[in-house]
Order: C-alpha cells, then structure tokens, then sequence
C-alpha cells in the first residue's frame, strides 16, 4: 500500500509540473477555432530576449483586426510611428502599408496559421539615419473577438478605422529637455557680420569609424561658412530637418567638433523647418583639408525613446568659393584615390584656399559606397486572396 501511495504521488508532481511548463510556453499556434469572418485579437510587442514589453510597443495599437477567410489569416495592425518606420518584418515577411488615418498608418501581413509569438524587425530612420531593431509581436488568438461574419476587404478596413483614437497623433510624445550647450537664440554677431574674406566651404560628413557617407549628412546643408575673425576664422555649419518628423526644435545637440566645444550654437526655424547652428575656429583655412574633422552630435528622438551621441567626421572640399552657390556646385567625390593621396594634396589646398576663383573639389576617399533613399516606408503592391487592395484618393 506505501508504494502504491509514492506511485500517486509521484504521477501528481508529474502532472503538476507538465501543467505548469505549458503554462510558460508561447500561444499555441491554434489556440483557438475561428471560423470566416474578421476578428479582434489582443496585441502585445515585448523584447527579442526577454517578457518584457519592447520601447516599440508605444507605437502601436493594442488590438490587431484579423480576416480569417479559409487558410488565410490577414492581419491589420495600427501605429502612431510610421514617420520613423522606413520597413518592417513579421515573420520574415515584408509588411505592408495599406493607408494612414488620423495620423495612424495601417499595416497588413499575411499568416497561413495562428501563429504566435512573430519575430518582428525594425528598419528605422532617425536624424542620424538607419537603426535596426528586433521585437516580439504576440497575437492572443485565445481572445479572439468577433466584429463581423463579413470577409469583404473594406469591412476589414473599416473596422481597423474604428479602433483608430479620435486623438491619435505622435505629437502628444513630449520631447524631453536636451542637455547639452546653453544657447541664445540669437545669431552671434561674429557669425552674421561678413567680410570680403568671407568663403563659403562644402563639406561631407563621414561616420564615424569608416571612410562612408553618414547619414547624418542629409540634415547637414553641406556648405560652411568661413568667417575670419581676430587671428583666425571661425566655420559654421548648419543642421536642418522637417518639422513633420515631430522631432521637437533641438533633437540634434553638438558635443564637440575638432576637439573644441561647440561655439555660437543657436537654434531657430525656417518655415516647415527647425534649424540649429554652431561653430568652431581654426587658424587657417588650409587646416580643414589637412585632417577629417572629427565631432560628437546627441540626438534625441523622444518616440523611439533614443537619446545617444554619436561620432561624425567632417570632410571639406581643397578649397573654398566666394558665395553659397559656387561651394554647392563643387565636383563630385573621386572614387578612386586613397585617402593617402587626398593627404598628399593637403599642402597644395593652403594655397588654393586663398584662391577661390579656382574650381573647387572634394578631396578624395578611400572608400565610395552609394547611398540608397532612407525616407519612405516600401509601399507593395497589394491584392485580393489574402492580401488588400486599397485605391488612392
């Protein structure tokens, strides 16, 4: 009888530590029977190692509408984020953006089954350029809520419409303070007062540890002002992005620039632009071609919750032009030349940097890399058998 009672017993621990190791595991890939029709189903983003909620979750809506037709499971999901969403991937599956209402853009993929979690990626575009991200989209299928029997597109739509916010806006993230450089909100008046020695010198900006073309560089305008002043010259550069990234007036700090703290910083807008300036000095002009300048910006994208410095390079064309738009009309970058011979030409810039009716160019790289469009989210084409078709108005 003892042994039969240690029998029980054990086949109950056993029973008990199944129950719980299922009660740990992920969403049961038919956790539920559905039959035709559209769906709400609970929506959760959590991080690509862990249960906790991923910094991503913030931009998208709570609820995901699912269109069960047959074998096809179409999902809509909703986000308040799509000005930073250059791409995105559900289980390794491109989604695609079907339309935006008040201000939320709505986004479809395809399942073949109740799957759940989905391993989703993030291609970001930020003021410094493209940031990749790795998430968890999780599906409670088990909650399922039935909208309607209707398997028509436009009811799919309408009902993802309709768990759309009244308010729903990314304005409402309030940007942070910025820690950085007190500034005045006037241009300083060495800045603004020119002189017939005044030059105007293109520049790139480079990453930080590679001879390639940083994407920080399309917020740069690409021409510095070169103004003597005392017994040297002070160049300022200028920041400029869309006030429609709702980035707030002061997303880009500068930390530092050709180990100098940053001068004259000042921020201010121009139309349906925020713009920010600052400055640093040199004794010669000649000394902007005999090194890449190196410099530390902070960005700061309240959204996506990033607050982070990164290196830059500046790299400035053999000389500079008397006006803006001689600087902007330099020739384009050699693909060939190293950077050992770009150096070799540094002695040669002194002098042509006092000649500014000579052609101007930029030294050369030691690496040519293209650069692909980083704004804009992949729009695919869409059609009927699992997938939308929406038509433009």
């Amino acid at each position: 009888m003892k042994h039969i009672q240690q029998l029980f017993r054990l086949i109950g621990w056993l029973v008990v530590g199944l129950a719980l190791f299922a009660w740990g595991q992920p969403v049961s890939s038919h956790a539920a029977t559905l039959s035709n029709g559209i769906y709400q189903v609970p929506l959760k983003i959590l991080k690509a190692d862990s249960s906790a909620t991923s910094t991503a979750s913030q931009f998208f809506g709570k609820s995901a509408v699912v269109r069960v037709n047959d074998d096809q499971y179409t999902v809509l999901i909703t986000s308040n984020g799509a000005q930073y969403i250059k791409s995105m991937k559900v289980a390794d599956q491109a989604v695609t953006k079907v339309k935006t209402v008040k201000s939320q853009a709505i986004y479809q993929f395809n399942l073949t089954k109740q799957k759940s979690p989905l391993t989703t990626t993030f291609s970001l575009t930020t003021p410094l350029g493209a940031m990749k991200e790795t998430a968890r989209l999780t599906l409670g299928w088990g909650q399922a809520k039935s909208l309607s029997t209707s398997t028509a597109t436009s009811d799919l739509i309408a009902q993802t419409v309709k768990l759309i916010p009244a308010t729903s806006s990314s304005s409402s993230i309030k940007v942070p303070k910025t820690t950085g450089t007190t500034t005045s909100t006037k241009t300083s008046k060495a800045a603004t007062t020119r002189s017939a020695k005044t030059e105007y010198w293109r520049y790139q900006v480079l990453q930080g540890n590679k001879m390639a073309k940083s994407e920080a560089d399309q917020y740069y305008t690409d021409v510095a002002t070169v103004t003597p002043q005392g017994s040297g010259y002070q160049v300022t550069l200028k920041v400029a992005y869309a006030k429609s990234l709702k980035l707030g007036s002061k997303a880009v700090v500068p930390e530092s620039i050709n180990g100098q703290q940053p001068q004259n910083v000042t921020y201010g807008q121009q139309g349906k632009t925020y713009t920010m300036h600052y400055a640093f000095t040199i004794k010669r002009p000649s000394q902007l071609t005999q090194k890449l300048i190196p410099g530390r910006i902070h960005v700061t994208v309240p959204a996506m919750n990033i607050s982070q410095t990164f290196p830059v390079r500046f790299r400035f064309a053999r000389s500079g032009a008397a006006n803006q738009a001689a600087a902007a009309n330099v020739s384009a970058l050699p693909q060939t030349k190293n950077v050992a011979a770009a150096s070799a030409t540094s002695q040669a810039a002194t002098s042509s940097s006092e000649q500014p009716q000579r052609k101007a160019e930029l030294p050369a790289t030691g690496e040519y890399r293209g650069l692909a469009s980083l704004i804009g989210v992949v729009v695919l084409g869409i059609g009927l058998g699992g997938s939308i078709y929406v038509k433009k108005h």
